[in-house]
């Protein structure tokens, strides 16, 4: 980074550390929903959705919305009364998961998904990528500028009777300097508090994720029978009586298919939908 690049930095930052992060979250949830048969509870995508924390009171699982507007999602209630949430769109089966389909859930969730992807997790903002050295090379000069107002400021007072030529010019921009001399650091002081807050607000949005992933790792019988409800519902999972990817009236292992063939098949589904 050169001096005028850390300049602009140290004033106006680097950006949104978080302009992607929409589209990784929607990635993760898409292929979560997909690797586990279409169907999951809501406290499965919690983890990437912005959620509150974990209170102990009755949850209120409207944050799931957004999921089902994206992936053309619709809710289901079980015989046990638990509601499960079912994406057609995203249906498929695949030995890789089924074939643990007996698996403890929250070891499943644990072996599925790696430490980096747990959960989404949003980036802090910086308030420069500047250095040390850089950061105090443009402080100097902030301070040179500030300095360089007050001088002039107070020698534009001892003439101020003289008008004319170089003097009236500097006289009548002497405003603007003042206001660049003061933005220079009155705008970081502005982003810093900003950014102290936005901060804030991010560590709380990834500290509650984290919750909510490390609550699956090992949930209360509550989730858990939800949890296996759900796959037991994506077992049964039959795309048209012509086209079935899976079906539990067949033995497991008679429907252990060619992943080339399993794909082809899903892919001629997934066209004609």
């Amino acid at each position: 980074m050169n001096f005028f690049e850390s300049v602009f930095s140290f004033v106006f930052g680097d950006g949104d550390p978080n302009q992607e992060i929409e589209e990784e979250r929607w990635k993760l949830i898409g292929e979560y929903i997909t690797s586990h048969g279409g169907v999951v509870t809501a406290e499965e995508l919690a983890p990437y959705l912005d959620v509150p924390p974990i209170d102990g009171n009755k949850e209120d699982e409207s944050y799931i919305l957004p999921v089902l507007l994206r992936f053309d999602g619709c809710p289901e209630v079980n015989s046990k009364g638990n509601i499960l949430y079912r994406f057609p769109s995203l249906q498929r089966s695949a030995s890789t998961w089924f074939g643990n389909r007996k698996e403890y859930a929250g070891k499943r969730w644990k072996t599925w998904v790696g430490e980096a992807t747990k959960f989404l997790q949003e980036k802090r903002w910086d308030f420069s990528k500047a250095g040390g050295k850089e950061k105090s090379l443009v402080i100097a000069l902030g301070g040179l500028n500030l300095a360089g107002v007050i001088i002039l400021g107070s020698m534009l007072k001892d003439i101020a009777t003289i008008r004319g030529g170089f003097l009236s010019f500097v006289t009548d921009i002497f405003p603007l300097l003042q206001i660049y001399a003061a933005s220079f650091f009155a705008i970081p002081l502005s982003r810093w508090f900003l950014i102290r807050k936005k901060n804030k607000e991010i560590d709380e949005r990834n500290r509650a994720r984290k919750q909510r992933a490390l609550a699956l790792e090992m949930p209360d019988p509550t989730v858990r029978q939800k949890i296996e409800s759900a796959r037991s519902m994506a077992e049964r999972t039959v795309i048209g009586a012509d086209r079935i990817i899976y079906s539990s009236e067949k033995d497991f292992a008679e429907q252990d298919y060619d992943a080339k063939e399993w794909e082809r098949r899903y892919r001629e589904v997934e066209r004609s939908d």
